[in-house]
């Protein structure tokens, strides 16, 4: 689902940038034993304007990121963030159908992307598809209290049906095949979670 219009502009607004940056991915690399990187290829869900792009190449060290968006001026607007790099590929994209094939990422990040896809357990599948046994789903979202309010459904534009909470992510990870590293939950309001896929021998 495509963001509103004020959605839109708090997603491209600098203190959002600065947010993410500053307190956002020191957290979610805190989930993390020890350091992390480099990774070979990593994707990113729903990136934006692209601002997780650079979360991702520079603090997680991939080598190699690719990105998707339904939203097609979002696309452009992460491709002109970052032009001319050999090492990023963003495309329009449907998290429900990613045109990947199986086991082609070793780590893929949703920033706060989940909570806008109507059928979120078919992504959390599509994401197992395409990562690697052993990759890592490095996940940070909004849980159904936060969307599935009277202020929140007068301002914003999210699904209102099938929403999650912490414990609904976790199980859906468990039976797309993750298993938990760690995870924070906030007040049922947000949480991060790391989860990495099982290989063949657990």
């Amino acid at each position: 689902m495509k963001l509103n219009r004020l959605e839109t502009y708090l997603v491209a607004h600098p203190w959002r940038h600065w947010l993410q940056a500053r307190l956002e991915a020191p957290l979610l690399l805190s989930l993390f034993e020890g350091d992390v990187g480099p990774v070979p290829a990593a994707l990113e869900i729903g990136c934006g304007f692209g601002q997780g792009i650079d979360i991702i190449r520079r603090r997680f060290g991939a080598m190699h990121v690719s990105a998707i968006d339904l939203d097609p001026q979002m696309v452009a607007a992460a491709r002109a963030r970052h032009p001319g790099c050999d090492w990023l590929d963003v495309r329009q994209g449907n998290a429900c159908e990613l045109a990947f094939a199986d086991n082609s990422f070793d780590m893929v990040f949703d920033f706060a992307v989940l909570h806008h896809v109507p059928d979120w357990q078919r992504a959390v599948d599509e994401v197992a598809r395409v990562l690697r046994p052993g990759g890592y789903f490095v996940i940070e979202d909004l849980y159904r209290a936060v969307i599935c309010n009277p202020l929140s459904r007068r301002l914003f534009v999210h699904p209102q049906h099938n929403r999650f909470d912490h414990g609904d992510i976790l199980r859906q990870l468990m039976l797309a095949g993750f298993e938990i590293v760690k995870a924070r939950n906030l007040l049922q309001l947000a949480g991060m979670v790391l989860a990495r896929k099982r290989t063949p021998n657990n």
